[in-house]
């Protein structure tokens, strides 16, 4: 089954551009390859964190 571009579309993204922009607002300078490493894995972990209850939520709060 195909999907159109609006089933693709992320709804939610971070670049690499924006952790290094809030690294450069927070310690004053960029991440190198491991701290990148590190901190990706992170925000995958902290973004994946119980989004069961997140999309619960929000579905439901979407449809009021």
């Amino acid at each position: 089954m195909s999907k159109n571009k609006e089933e693709t579309e992320n709804i939610f993204s971070v670049s690499l551009d924006d952790l290094q922009q809030e690294a450069m607002r927070i310690i004053g300078r960029k991440l190198n390859n491991e701290e990148i490493y590190k901190a990706s894995k992170g925000i995958e972990a902290g973004l994946s964190f119980d989004i069961e209850t997140v999309f619960k939520t929000v579905i439901e709060e979407s449809v009021k």
